[in-house]
């Protein structure tokens, strides 16, 4: 059975991005717009035209940041979407928060049209003012912001590393400092634009990139970066979505217009451990904040989907690293977990509340689509341990 949307919520602008605050225990979330306003119309509006086919000649990119908090509803079944603050910016392509808190800062970058990555600092004494700006990167490019990820996942880290990616093909290497941040690297990554950059959590000096022409890349970034240590074709289109497994060492998560979410072993990446069609272009892809085998994907014109990617010889709340067998790569099975086909439009932004606040529930999950500029609550039915 289909879960049911427990709320909804419209941001007025087209939604591509939604991250759970990992810190907050008012089930906040960050919503994320991007929105082509024809040129000479108010920048930020309360009313926006779907048409979202101008070119950058005759239209500007603007967006928001919306906060929201999960509240009770008009009675016990039901939840509500309560905005608490809106940030107008650039438009927006990605949100990411610093899982863990930098010099006891709460921490969120913004990947952003400007080209620029946008760094926040959360408050929790104020509900209106939640999100203060922090630093901004330097515009290297002449591309836009496409994606962002930190690299403190799993340790935390006073001078954090960040990558993003550039619709110029660039790749970009920044530290954060105090209250400024830094271009280490800059690079040619791809030969069309750069989708995605992800860090290899469990090492990360190691980065990946996936572009539209289709190729998904590695990178070691204490070495020459003019060459990737390993470029795949197995996707057959753009590669717009790589997610590093943090409870599960070696085990990557890689997503494509070609509809298919692939796993990987990291030890060995001539090709992936398993692959599954989604039956829409992969944009977005979350492991879940507890359950290793837990992967949450955006898929683009086919909703929004929950796999579980089981692990031969694994338990399936065993956190502990990809196994190795006799020939040489791990058993992986996928398979749909459950859909949420309430949506009317692009299956963008998703991400798993970071605690369950009812486990006789279900988990909570949030999705957003694009030009129906709306987002959902729902829940994962409940599994069995």
């Amino acid at each position: 059975m289909e879960p049911l949307s427990l709320a909804s919520f419209d941001p007025v602008y087209c939604a591509d991005s939604l991250e759970f605050c990992p810190y907050n225990a008012k089930q906040r979330m960050l919503i994320g717009t991007y929105q082509l306003l024809k040129t000479g119309n108010a920048a930020h509006q309360d009313t926006a035209d779907d048409n979202q086919e101008l070119t950058s000649a005759d239209a500007q990119r603007v967006g928001r940041i919306y906060v929201c908090d999960v509240a009770p509803g008009a009675d016990d079944s039901e939840l509500a979407i309560v905005e608490r603050q809106r940030i107008e910016t650039s438009a927006i392509f990605d949100i990411k928060w610093s899982y863990n808190q930098v010099n006891g800062r709460e921490l969120v970058g913004v990947a952003c049209a400007d080209g620029k990555v946008h760094i926040y600092s959360a408050d929790d004494s104020s509900d209106d003012s939640y999100l203060s700006p922090l630093c901004v990167s330097e515009s290297e490019s002449t591309g836009m912001c496409c994606s962002l990820d930190w690299s403190n996942r799993l340790a935390e880290d006073s001078n954090p590393e960040i990558i993003a990616s550039m619709s110029d093909g660039t790749v970009q290497l920044l530290k954060l400092s105090g209250s400024s941040i830094e271009t280490i690297h800059k690079w040619s990554a791809h030969d069309a634009e750069a989708w995605i950059a992800s860090f290899d959590y469990w090492n990360t000096s190691t980065v990946y990139s996936g572009g539209d022409d289709a190729r998904f890349k590695g990178w070691d970034t204490r070495m020459d970066l003019s060459s990737p240590v390993f470029s795949s074709r197995r996707h057959q289109a753009g590669v717009c979505s790589i997610h590093s497994n943090f409870h599960r060492q070696f085990m990557l998560a890689t997503g494509s217009y070609d509809e298919t979410v692939m796993i990987w072993d990291t030890r060995n990446m001539r090709v992936p451990v398993t692959e599954y069609n989604v039956g829409g272009g992969v944009w977005r892809l979350k492991w879940h904040p507890e359950e290793p085998t837990q992967l949450l994907v955006g898929a683009m014109y086919n909703g929004f989907h929950i796999l579980d990617v089981a692990v031969d010889g694994l338990k399936r709340l065993e956190c502990a690293p990809l196994p190795v067998r006799e020939a040489g790569r791990a058993a992986v099975t996928v398979t749909k977990r459950a859909s949420f086909m309430k949506h009317e439009s692009i299956a963008y932004g998703a991400d798993w509340r970071q605690s369950c606040d009812d486990p006789s529930a279900g988990w909570m999950v949030g999705t957003c689509s694009f030009y129906d500029h709306l987002v959902h609550l729902w829940r994962r039915p409940n599994i069995s341990s």
